[in-house]
């Protein structure tokens, strides 16, 4: 199909001066596909093809698969498509189109911002357009027909007719996944003429060059937000979401190792249904929770708003929070929207025993012609009124519930987009704006964390949302470290912040280290996605609160997850390293301990105290990875007490040691080995009473880069000998083991240990259970 040519100009209304003209194409985020290893799509142009968009044809909209004319993007994010008109000219009209077919994932971009310049490097925002049918409405036929949805402007964002000079025309737009353009047009008449002028500079609400300032009313008054997931799951996975007061106080205050309150942790969290959460509906075929009905929602909603568990749990230990530390904190709230697939019935929301239909079909009776342009439209129309009010339903829901259970504690001051990326044919895009405008009316902040690919880091202003946090998802990702300075740079370029995520706490490492080269920890507000437990196994790390459990190899590095945490929250952090210690004991005469660096940061010094049982072995010699062999020099010393103090220098920067992620959630696959330290057993133990616990490192070893930064180990590898942890470790399981024989010389032996522990909340616990034993001993 043809389209507006630069013909004569007829009846003065113009000519299309972008026809045949030179067209240029850019794609300033390309590198977070190239990070994460992602490869070109089959069908996607070239950008040496960018003249397909002023050849004077448009699309074919008979048969989607057929691009000729069709300009193919994918991923990538934001594109800019500048024109030279190639002399300065008078510009009446932009546009351009993009075709839709969701069943296939083309979806047109939310909006398209447009702008004029005489020198391509001066330009001037003239406005921007959305669709001209809504995202909620696709006019299809059959199954490889697709709509095309116009996007242009004619008037100033003023309101004035555009009447404006200019030689360089750009566009600016996001692309999700797939976008399929054609042809732009700029009508309008060559010359300057008509009055027309060069338009003043404007803000286009796209453009920025700071992160989401923490604690400001534009962040949501987000300084650092805890995801706080539950929801009712399987009898074997619901310790995930088993809250009660004991945990959340985990969250909410900072202890020490004995259970000592001393300071507040997170006074902001986000309540988040857990994907495997159940509900009547079931789940999807990726094994995450389905909302299609209002009954979904409410299982939701009655399993978090109970009153000794979950939010009263939450209540309740912020209470005695406050009390401990004499304060007066109020924790924020900020409730999560699931998203609500489409049905025939949402289920009764007016109470007046009607249905809730989400669907356009449903309303194929309400129309003259259910198959026609007008009459689809109309169906679409209704479906999404309907969306709004199931959504609006929720809300009040939540409001209801809220005031009725009368929190002293918290409060609820903001709501959440539980998607992640938005849908466009289902029309999400405006329903989330409509709810914007909702919440906005009723004084709720709006906020979201939408994951990095698709264009919705670009989208989160437009949309409505007062704030977001893009999810790096390095720690679950085919991903590399570069990702952290590239998206830094995105969060500012769009006025956003970052997610933290857990998933290892070597990767967990990398995102609080750039939180400090990059200026985040401290200039933008922090969402944390820390996984289920992780903060309650390392506040309690050394005593569990389940007792079946006990402490084990891991305990501290838990114990670490849970202390760096808490000094990246108050913005003490300082950048940390990991080590990790691959023991052999196969050859008692020759036990090797070898010392990995996993992601490491161009290491060119270091040291650091390595702890052994010399009970059972003695320390014989060192030796090193070929890599480094002749690159450096290494020294062991042998204290005679147990301990080896490994120190290195690395000769030449060139081969500073250094690491990425080579495999999806997988920090040890290439790790560099730094050193190799040999022991020998001694004669007199048992091969049997070797074990790798043995050895360990210590929190005081250090690491400088090649840019001369200092990184301190992110906690001792193991429990120390002689260390506090280690005396309240013992008397932990001497009363496990007293509370197991029932023996009274058990029960002596755990009390000594008992009392040589600080006066704190473990010791009382400790010695409760121990009273308690006596009193069943004596009975």
């Amino acid at each position: 199909m043809s389209a507006v040519t630069n013909a004569a100009d007829e009846g003065g209304k113009g000519v299309n001066l972008a026809y045949g003209k030179q067209v240029a194409i850019s794609q300033p985020d390309a590198v977070f596909d190239q990070i994460q290893g992602i490869g070109l799509y089959g069908s996607e142009s070239p950008l040496n093809q960018a003249w397909k968009l002023t050849d004077g044809k448009y699309g074919d909209v008979t048969n989607w698969a057929n691009t000729a004319d069709w300009f193919v993007f994918y991923r990538k994010l934001k594109r800019e498509v500048v024109i030279d008109l190639e002399q300065v000219s008078t510009i009446n009209k932009i546009s351009t189109g993009f075709g839709m077919r969701g069943d296939v994932g083309i979806a047109p971009p939310i909006n398209v911002r447009f702008y004029v310049s005489n020198d391509g490097s001066d330009y001037r925002y003239l406005g921007k357009s959305e669709p001209d049918t809504p995202f909620y409405f696709e006019y299809t036929k059959g199954s490889n027909d697709m709509h095309r949805k116009v996007y242009a402007i004619d008037r100033t964002v003023d309101g004035q007719p555009l009447n404006v000079q200019g030689r360089f025309i750009k566009l600016v737009f996001a692309i999700n996944i797939f976008g399929w353009m054609d042809e732009i047009e700029v009508i309008g008449k060559p010359g300057v003429v008509d009055g027309a002028e060069l338009p003043p500079q404007r803000d286009d609400g796209f453009t920025y060059d700071q992160y989401a300032a923490p604690g400001a009313a534009s962040s949501a008054e987000i300084r650092d937000q805890f995801l706080w997931y539950s929801g009712p799951m399987s009898a074997s996975n619901s310790h995930f979401t088993d809250w009660t007061k004991e945990k959340a106080a985990a969250f909410l205050a900072y202890k020490d190792i004995y259970g000592r309150i001393r300071d507040w942790f997170f006074s902001d969290i986000l309540a988040i249904p857990v994907t495997q959460m159940i509900t009547p509906s079931g789940f999807d075929q990726a094994g995450n929770a389905r909302y299609v009905t209002k009954e979904d929602l409410l299982a939701y909603l009655d399993f978090i708003f109970q009153e000794d568990t979950q939010l009263g749990a939450i209540d309740q230990a912020a209470s005695e929070i406050n009390r401990a530390l004499r304060t007066n904190q109020k924790v924020r709230v900020n409730m999560a929207i699931p998203f609500i697939e489409e049905s025939s019935n949402f289920g009764d929301i007016y109470n007046d025993g009607g249905t809730l239909p989400l669907r356009a079909i449903d309303f194929a009776d309400q129309v003259d012609d259910p198959a026609s342009y007008e009459g689809r439209l109309e169906m679409a129309r209704l479906a999404f009124e309907n969306k709004k009010a199931a959504v609006r339903w929720y809300i009040e829901e939540v409001e209801r519930r809220f005031q009725e259970a009368g929190y002293r504690n918290l409060v609820l001051n903001s709501f959440y987009w539980y998607h992640e990326r938005i849908m466009e044919p289902t029309g999400e895009a405006e329903l989330i704006q409509a709810t914007s405008q909702y919440l906005k009316d009723k004084g709720y902040y709006f906020t979201w964390i939408p994951y990095i690919g698709p264009g919705s880091a670009y989208l989160w202003r437009d949309l409505g949302f007062t704030t977001a946090s893009v999810q790096p998802n390095f720690a679950f990702g085919n991903s590399k470290k570069a990702i952290f300075p590239a998206i830094s740079d995105l969060a500012r370029r769009t006025g956003g912040a970052l997610e933290i995520e857990y998933d290892d706490y070597r990767t967990l490492s990398q995102y609080l280290n750039y939180g400090v080269f990059e200026g985040y920890m401290t200039g933008a507000h922090n969402t944390y996605y820390l996984a289920a437990m992780p903060i309650v196994d390392g506040a309690y790390a050394f005593t569990p609160l389940d007792r079946t459990k006990v402490p084990d190899s891991l305990s501290a590095i838990r114990r670490g997850v849970y202390d760096q945490i808490y000094n990246y929250v108050k913005g003490r952090y300082e950048p940390t390293f990991g080590m990790h210690q691959s023991v052999d004991l196969s050859d008692p005469a020759d036990l090797k301990v070898t010392v990995k660096l996993p992601l490491a940061d161009h290491v060119v010094e270091g040291e650091f105290t390595l702890h052994y049982d010399q009970d059972h072995v003695t320390f014989s010699r060192f030796s090193l990875p070929a890599a480094l062999q002749g690159k450096g020099t290494f020294q062991v010393d042998d204290s005679g007490k147990g301990r080896l103090k490994v120190s290195f220098r690395i000769d030449h920067p060139d081969h500073a040691i250094f690491a990425d992620l080579l495999e999806r959630r997988n920090p040890l696959a290439g790790a560099p080995d730094l050193i190799t330290l040999h022991f020998v057993k001694r004669d007199a133990r048992d091969d049997a009473a070797l074990t790798s616990r043995m050895f360990a490192i210590d929190n005081s070893a250090v690491m400088k880069g090649k840019n001369g930064t200092v990184y301190r180990l992110w906690s001792d590898s193991d429990i120390i000998p002689g260390s506090p942890e280690d005396q309240l470790v013992s008397a932990f399981l001497a009363v496990k083991k007293a509370e197991e024989t029932k023996m009274r010389a058990d029960i002596t032996y755990a009390r000594v240990l008992v009392a040589r522990l600080p006066h704190s909340p473990v010791r009382s616990e400790l010695t409760d259970r121990l009273n308690e034993l006596n009193r069943n001993h004596q009975s």
